[in-house]
């Protein structure tokens, strides 16, 4: 029309034409108080300029207001109109106040290029071009620290973050996008990211100083969703998802991705990525990604190219084992396989281990030379997977060179097991070895492990074990002599320990017999045993040579009636130890020993002492005896006690024979429990001899 006016009548070139609309509709816009201004001048189509108070009907800003156009220089030429030195200024919606010189061209297809010198958006100031044809539109821009916080308000109409979900920080880089009306399309994202911190609601995903770089290429598919693929370098700052915590300015972080973003960007379906953790990790594979839930990792199927223990174990492991006796665990060696996620837990797990060390700085657990491989199914997935699947790609075998459980020593061992679920069974005997021995492991099955449907299965065989080995591992007086026997038919059901046989132990150079054996809650806080003991033959000079306590030769035999024991303290027991009939070793007893078994039941202790003391009694070391015992029934914390034989004055501890004749008499046959626990442990405490 400009055109038009200017060549019919060159008059017009020295005068102004203003138009005033009151209210206006064009492709879908409502233009209130529309003003329109010309000044025609010689060699172009003049000066012009729009107004408008309102202009609604744009869904992606909204409504604009006092909106300024002015064109200093336009142009036109055939079909071609052009304004050069232009500026446009008023509140333009989400985008807040502008004021910026622009450029325009209109094509001969009816086009619209537009370039915009210094847009403010975001707290910053960006260049944009911007393609205009009919409805369709396409857009670059040179964006130059944006404030992360007011884009993401700015960019609601196309990307919304997960409900309250913060993020704060700067990017700068390049944007480019088309579309259609209000909808986009397209969109290629190029930005170098600083100081990034983000938090969800709940406090279980943050981040802090984030650095990096992002690149991202998304269009329109057929389902309205967006195609993506693109890359993510992290550089800088630190991460935080429950209970991970990652560093990446000690290892960086690097992602390729190509896969399908929702049309509401909640969910990310990756069809294929690659991660690299430096010095940490190597994964690939495939994954769906909730990013609006609870659990972010919904479903993947991963490769795990390399593993490194020594700084995975820091980030990946020890924050799930943070209140375990386990949280220090370091490692050494590599792992490589491959892992499935479904629902947000893990499926399935094929690991390969590598020469692994771990070690615990507390002694808790320290493992060498570690190899083999594991292969663990959920449930679910091995039921899937049944008749498809042959024996080995269920199997595992794991081996190790030498291994320590606080401070007990295992030495080289293959095991061969499958394990599903909760479950664990090993498929072959093995033998564990421990210090000089070892354990003969018949059976090992575990269903439902750490549930209260828990069920064990153990049936062994014990090897000579030195005790004196186990006592300096426990930290318990240096016993000698070797520990062996059978674990038969063990069996944890229903939160009860029983045993199909015995127990049975060869110690001390005698025997000992567990019989009746009942546990239940074992692993709870109020653990209950009952069983029966038979001790046959010890062995006194091998138990006692330990404790200054006193030197007693000869042999022990006897038997513990109805043991119970709660939160591992006897309640009930009825206990007799004596020297068996027909023994013909030697009996000889220490004056120590005399003098501190003559203190048990309240007995002969002052006289006996007074007597070795004194007269010719104190130039002997040790005594002959007939026989020797002591027997407790435990009710109720009170302990009735007698011993080998009845006397007037009240019972023999230790009937003395052969001259000089001592004997220990005891007289209180009622005792507080408690009292004679804390009486003999500080005996034994502050007895004991140090080798």
């Amino acid at each position: 029309m400009i055109a038009c006016l200017a060549a019919a009548n060159p008059v017009l070139a020295a005068s102004k034409i203003s138009l005033q609309v009151g209210r206006a509709e064009f492709e879908g816009l409502r233009i209130e108080d529309l003003g329109f201004t010309w000044t025609p001048s010689e060699g172009s189509a003049g000066k012009a300029g729009v107004r408008a108070a309102r202009i609604r009907g744009i869904a992606a800003t909204g409504p604009l207001s006092a909106v300024s156009i002015d064109c200093a220089e336009l142009l036109v030429s055939g079909d071609l109109l052009s304004c050069k030195a232009g500026r446009i200024s008023g509140a333009l919606g989400s985008l807040g106040g502008q004021n910026t010189g622009f450029s325009a061209r209109r094509q001969a297809d009816g086009s619209l290029r537009l370039h915009l010198d210094s847009v403010a958006l975001a707290g910053a100031r960006a260049s944009v071009d911007l393609l205009l044809h009919g409805s369709n539109w396409a857009l670059d821009s040179s964006l130059s620290e944006i404030d992360i916080a007011a884009m993401a308000t700015i960019a609601v109409p196309w990307f919304r973050l997960p409900e309250e979900f913060t993020a704060a920080g700067r990017a700068s880089g390049r944007l480019k996008a088309g579309g259609r009306n209000d909808d986009v399309t397209t969109a290629n994202v190029d930005l170098e990211i600083a100081g990034l911190d983000f938090a969800d609601a709940a406090g279980s995903l943050a981040g802090e100083a984030v650095a990096g770089k992002l690149n991202v290429k998304l269009v329109v598919d057929a389902a309205g969703d967006f195609a993506t693929d693109g890359s993510l370098a992290l550089t800088g700052g630190q991460a935080y998802s429950d209970p991970v915590f990652l560093d990446f300015g000690a290892h960086r972080m690097s992602v390729d991705f190509a896969g399908t973003l929702s049309s509401d960007a909640t969910r990310f379906g990756a069809r294929e990525f690659s991660l690299v953790h430096d010095g940490v990790a190597v994964v690939s594979g495939s994954a769906t990604l909730d990013l609006a839930g609870e659990s972010m990792l919904r479903q993947a199927k991963l490769t795990i190219s390399d593993l490194d223990l020594a700084s995975a174990l820091p980030a990946y492991v020890q924050p799930y084992l943070i209140r375990t006796s386990l949280k220090d665990i370091e490692g050494l060696g590599h792992v490589h396989g491959e892992v499935d996620v479904a629902d947000g837990l893990p499926g399935r797990a094929q690991l390969t281990f590598n020469q692994v060390t771990l070690d615990s700085q507390t002694g808790s657990l320290s493992v060498s030379g570690l190899g083999g491989t594991l292969n663990w199914f959920d449930d679910a997935s091995r039921s899937e997977l049944a008749g498809e699947v042959d024996d080995n790609s269920v199997r595992s075998s794991l081996s190790w060179e030498s291994a320590n459980l606080w401070g007990i020593e295992f030495g080289a061992v293959e095991l061969p097991f499958t394990t599903t679920g909760r479950h664990f069974r090993l498929l072959e005997p093995v033998l564990l070895p421990i210090f000089d021995g070892g354990i003969a492991i018949e059976t090992l099955q575990i269903r439902h492990a750490g549930t209260d449907q828990m069920y064990l299965r153990f049936d062994a065989e014990l090897r000579p074990i030195s005790v004196a080995l186990l006592n300096r591992t426990l930290g318990w007086p240096a016993f000698s002599g070797t520990i062996s026997g059978r674990i038969p038919g063990l069996q944890l059901s229903q939160g009860v320990v029983t045993l199909d046989g015995n127990i049975e132990a060869a110690v001390f150079d005698g025997r000992i017999v567990v019989r009746d054996l009942s546990l239940s809650d074992p692993l709870g806080r109020f653990p209950r045993l009952h069983a029966s003991i038979d001790v046959e033959n010890l062995d006194l000079e091998l138990v006692t040579s330990t404790f200054s306590f006193g030197m007693i030769t000869g042999r022990l035999s006897g038997r513990v009636e109805n043991l119970e024991i709660f939160n591992w303290m006897p309640v009930s027991f009825d206990a007799r130890f004596q020297t068996p009939a027909g023994d013909r070793s030697k009996h000889r007893i220490s004056q120590r020993a005399v003098k501190n078994l003559s203190s048990i039941g309240g007995g002969s202790g002052g006289g006996v002492a007074a007597a070795l003391q004194g007269g010719f009694l104190k130039f002997f070391d040790s005594f002959r005896y007939e026989r020797l015992g002591l027997s407790c029934l435990l009710a109720n914390d009170v302990c009735t006690m007698n011993g080998v034989e009845n006397t007037a004055a009240g019972y023999y501890i230790v009937k003395g024979a052969g001259l000089p004749r001592i004997n220990v008499i005891g007289s209180q046959s009622r005792v507080a429990w408690t009292r004679l626990v804390r009486q003999l442990s500080a005996m034994l405490e502050s007895e004991i001899v140090v080798e």
